[in-house]
């Protein structure tokens, strides 16, 4: 009865020791950022589809505007990398960065690659993932604007919201 007890004492100890590990790392840490930007008329199609789906009010994103009027030429892709590391024993779930918008931003989305928008972005548990941000803005947006920017980065473990802010820095 005596082993039993200790053995007992030993589980819950081992049991308590893993659930405060998986408590005290269930986070997101960011790795590093990287930018690379492209000319609206490089993606033409991309700026028209992108053009219907914010007059229709269906952008798999965020639209800071109600329309884009104009052509490709008036505008510029700018996609962010996040390496996003998992410190956790659980996956962080609908992983979403989106950009604190500063004047000339007029809309964003969240991709896994730069062919896929709103993918849902999964960061595994004890690994790493890139997710980009897409950020479509004026083509002649301030270069200050673009090399000073903050993000917010939302995540879901356990099923509960949690939210950091990084910032970029060129």
């Amino acid at each position: 009865m005596k082993y039993a007890a200790i053995f007992m004492c030993l589980l819950v100890a081992a049991g308590l020791a893993v659930g405060i590990y998986t408590y005290a790392n269930a986070r997101l840490t960011l790795v590093s950022i990287s930018v690379s930007t492209a000319q609206g008329v490089e993606k033409a199609a991309e700026v028209a589809a992108l053009q219907k789906a914010v007059d229709h009010n269906a952008l798999a994103g965020t639209a800071y505007v109600d329309s884009l009027p104009g052509s490709s030429l008036d505008y510029k892709f700018e996609t962010y990398s996040f390496r996003l590391r998992n410190g956790g024993l659980i996956d962080a779930e609908m992983v979403e960065v989106e950009p604190i918008p500063v004047e000339g931003d007029k809309l964003c989305y969240t991709a896994l690659d730069p062919a896929q928008a709103n993918v849902n972005a999964t960061v595994p548990a004890r690994g790493e993932q890139t997710v980009r941000c897409v950020v479509l803005s004026d083509a002649g947006q301030d270069e200050l604007l673009r090399r000073q920017r903050q993000f917010r980065v939302t995540y879901y473990l356990w099923g509960v919201a949690k939210t950091m802010t990084v910032s970029y820095r060129d």
